[in-house]
């Protein structure tokens, strides 16, 4: 099974204090996901809407400090409060947040749903798109460079662990339909291995993949629906809506 690629968010941000005419730093609250990059010892946020911050903006939010503080959030969407500095040092974008506080969220739009069939199967669903509202291009025209993810999760309730056998290669289905009801994009995961095609969930365990779709997918505004599930296996299904502005 391959691992969860995770990124995106919505943000608030609030100035609290400015030196001279240029801010030297800022207090912020935004909510996105945290990654750490083994390979260099990096930990971002990463947000799906472009974050405008002393003078930079970007999708990309350094922690700084002690980010191995919040190491039970990797992967998780969460609101972090704290102080963005100006680290032009640092290279781009030229900043770094101390995280003060940090919780797991909800995603907003979220939508859940409850597999039970007594003893023998019981599990929570949910199925997230972020940013649920969003524009691919601004007032201008030029691209807003938002990059919205399907994030789907199963969490097993049952006392004993779930089974899964997948018949084929084909692992998550998706697909997104107008509010006329017509479908206008449709994507299937693949897993590579045979061995991938057969896994089990403990109890509390959770599942969790994530899946960007492109502009050319739904390029005209709009509500729409996507519905996600295991291909080939019934019951973990799950629509969620979304508005391309």
């Amino acid at each position: 099974m391959r691992a969860p690629i995770l990124f995106l968010a919505l943000l608030a941000a609030t100035a609290v204090r400015a030196v001279a005419q240029r801010a030297v730093d800022t207090t912020l609250t935004l909510q996105g996901f945290l990654q750490q990059d083994n390979d260099v010892g990096a930990w971002t946020i990463v947000v799906p809407l472009p974050l405008d911050v002393l003078g930079t903006r970007t999708y990309v939010v350094p922690v700084v400090g002690k980010p191995e503080r919040w190491s039970k959030f990797v992967n998780r969407y969460i609101e972090a409060r704290g102080r963005i500095t100006t680290l032009p040092e640092r290279g781009h974008p030229p900043i770094g947040m101390e995280i003060d506080k940090a919780q797991e969220v909800v995603p907003a739009g979220t939508a859940r749903a409850t597999v039970n069939h007594g003893i023998t199967l019981q599990a929570e669903v949910s199925l997230s798109v972020v940013p649920n509202r969003f524009a691919w291009r601004d007032a201008a025209g030029a691209s807003t460079g938002v990059n919205p993810t399907l994030l789907y999760t199963i969490v097993n309730r049952r006392v004993g662990p779930i089974f899964f056998i997948l018949p084929t290669n084909r692992f998550l289905c998706m697909t997104v339909t107008s509010v006329e009801g017509i479908p206008v994009w449709d994507s299937t995961t693949v897993v590579l291995s045979p061995d991938a095609r057969r896994f089990s969930m403990q109890r509390a365990g959770v599942f969790r993949d994530a899946v960007h779709f492109p502009e050319a997918a739904v390029a005209r505004p709009g509500h729409y629906s996507v519905r996600m599930g295991i291909c080939d296996v019934d019951d973990y299904d799950i629509t969620a809506e979304f508005d391309v502005r």
